[in-house]
């Protein structure tokens, strides 16, 4: 389905479920009276919605049964489980703790609160008891399923402490914390799906924090079973906020491991912020932004770890990591150690922190002419200290444009193109942390989009009279203010935030730059693999085009045809 058409499509629900928590069924065609071709899709997912309402409702369903005059209470369950207290409630059922005679121990037993047939009973029994062999530290242990009154139950082990939704909503959770949760969630994640198990109901509510910390997933296998009792849940089981787009849209064929993933890049996300990533006034709105919106950005977040929650949380499974224990590798990859330039025994990041860079002798550090580019395979390589002078001044309007594939990112900004002055803002196109971004002469400009690594990407800033655009790939990812006019002799530079500023260097590789005059792009396009100088009689004004493939020595050969050849060079400093 179109962006367009999804989004269409969102409002035309939005619309329908307002109207449905008023009391009024609006009927499809009068909804697809303007849109004749969206009404069995809107047909169906309007179906989906009256199908999962017990998601609003299963919070108000448990306080009027805490209320009720409990029957279980005192009896023993199959011969043997004996009820003693209610300790928790679901929209399965109910959670009691009972004690097992035979083994002298007490259990936990959870109880549906849908009847299943014989022959359903049968058959979901059985995949219970192949979910009661997963055993695993992570994972809290099946002992026993049976069926009383018509009603499945299951005995697991008795967790004493706490479940995550508690831990959260209690007091804040450290980066450190929350990376050691995940690490076990992931743990446990990757033993079922290697057995064949996907949970598909991955929340908070369901992870518990034992008394000595140890993480535990529950409901392997038993919310499955009982979703498939009940038929109007389309076998697409969930809590809204932790679903991924596959379950929202009801799309089963793409359900799998990495829908896990997506609900533990959620927990992930919660654990960081406090917050859930996508959150509306109605379900509906909540599900339009997990199908169409990106997450809010993660703010005061280690860089590492926004970037792997982000990746769990990528709209299309294929986009996510693949498996669970990939996951695990991301959290134990070292950190890039910081690389710093030592100036008289003081750390330059320390000095630029304190304001004091622009006050120490200039003739301490100096730049040096390289004997030729860092070139691979007809590509730019900069490790953190190299950059391209242009004899471009910087002016406006402009558009800057890049092919860019990043090594790794630090918590600093990592400029493509820039043309500042310390302490002074500039005209320029770079990653800040790990968003697509830059800065103009009014300020800085962040956009939403993650730029991942190791993968190549197109990046362009458009300059223009009335406003500032960011493209991430040809898409249009953010607006801004215009810029005010450039003035000074302030040349832009490739791969450095300005000429006369020794930080922020990209990292990893440049494939091409074009810098062009005016606003190339108003639109959302598709990129061109390979810059190309303007046609004859085209609107279009190139001033520059690098590639990899065109120097000679320390030159950079400019392949607009413009003479605007750069210099290749290292920062370095004086001896």
């Amino acid at each position: 389905m179109a962006k367009d058409e999804q989004e269409q499509l969102a409002a035309l629900l939005l619309k329908w479920e307002e109207a449905w928590d008023l009391g009024n069924d609006i009927p499809v065609a009068a909804l697809c009276a303007d849109s004749p071709e969206l009404t069995q899709k809107l047909a169906d997912q309007i179906k989906l919605l009256k199908s999962m309402n017990w998601m609003t409702k299963d919070a108000a369903d448990d306080l009027t049964n805490a209320d009720e005059v409990d029957l279980l209470l005192g009896k023993t369950l199959a011969g043997r489980y004996r009820i003693e207290t209610v300790v928790g409630f679901g929209g399965h059922g109910k959670v009691y703790k009972a004690f097992d005679p035979d083994l002298q121990r007490h259990v936990a037993v959870k109880v549906s609160k849908s009847v299943a047939s014989e022959s359903q009973s049968d058959e979901l029994l059985e995949e219970a008891r192949r979910a009661a062999k997963l055993k695993h530290p992570n994972i809290v242990a099946v002992h026993d399923v049976g069926r009383h009154d018509g009603q499945l139950f299951f005995v697991t082990e008795l967790v004493e402490g706490q479940n995550l939704a508690d831990l959260i909503s209690a007091q804040s959770v450290s980066a450190k914390e929350a990376t050691r949760i995940i690490s076990s969630l992931s743990e446990a994640l990757h033993f079922a799906h290697e057995h064949g198990f996907i949970h598909r109901d991955i929340k908070p509510a369901n992870i518990l924090i034992d008394q000595q910390g140890r993480v535990l997933v529950t409901d392997f296998g038993i919310a499955t079973a009982i979703d498939k009792i009940e038929d109007h849940r389309g076998g697409t089981p969930g809590t809204l906020p932790y679903m991924a787009p596959e379950q929202v849209a009801g799309e089963v064929q793409l359900i799998g491991a990495r829908t896990d993933i997506h609900a533990l890049g959620v927990v992930f996300y919660e654990l960081l912020t406090g917050e859930l990533p996508y959150q509306g006034r109605t379900p509906t709105a909540v599900r339009e932004q997990i199908l169409l919106r990106q997450p809010k950005p993660l703010p005061a977040v280690p860089a590492k770890l926004g970037l792997i929650c982000l990746k769990c949380l990528a709209k299309h499974p294929a986009d996510r990591f693949e498996t669970a224990s990939a996951v695990i590798e991301a959290l134990n990859a070292r950190d890039p150690k910081p690389s710093y330039v030592w100036i008289g025994g003081l750390i330059l990041p320390l000095l630029i922190a304190f304001g004091v860079w622009q006050a120490w002798p200039k003739q301490q550090t100096k730049i040096v002419e390289a004997q030729s580019p860092i070139s691979k395979n007809g590509v730019f390589v900069f490790t953190g200290t190299q950059r391209i002078l242009t004899p471009l001044k910087r002016c406006s309007p402009v558009t800057l444009e890049a092919w860019v594939r990043p090594s790794k990112f630090e918590t600093r900004s990592h400029y493509i193109i820039g043309s500042d002055v310390p302490s002074n803002w500039g005209i320029g196109l770079g990653v800040l942390g790990v968003h697509l971004g830059g800065e103009q002469l009014k300020g800085g400009v962040k956009s939403p989009q993650i730029v991942p690594l190791a993968v190549w990407s197109h990046v362009a800033a458009v300059f223009g009279d009335q406003e500032t655009r960011i493209y991430f790939n040809g898409t249009l990812v953010m607006t801004h203010i215009a810029t005010d006019p450039a003035e000074g002799d302030t040349r832009f530079v490739v791969g450095n935030v300005g000429e006369n500023n020794p930080t922020e260097f990209f990292l990893g590789q440049i494939r091409s730059v074009r810098i062009s005059a005016g606003e190339r792009y108003k639109s959302d396009f598709v990129p061109k693999e390979q810059f190309a100088k303007d046609s004859d009689g085209s609107d279009d004004k190139t001033f520059l085009i690098y590639d990899g493939s065109s120097f000679d020595n320390e030159r950079i050969v400019d392949l607009s045809g413009n003479g605007n050849d750069g210099i290749w060079q290292d920062f370095s400093i004086a001896d």
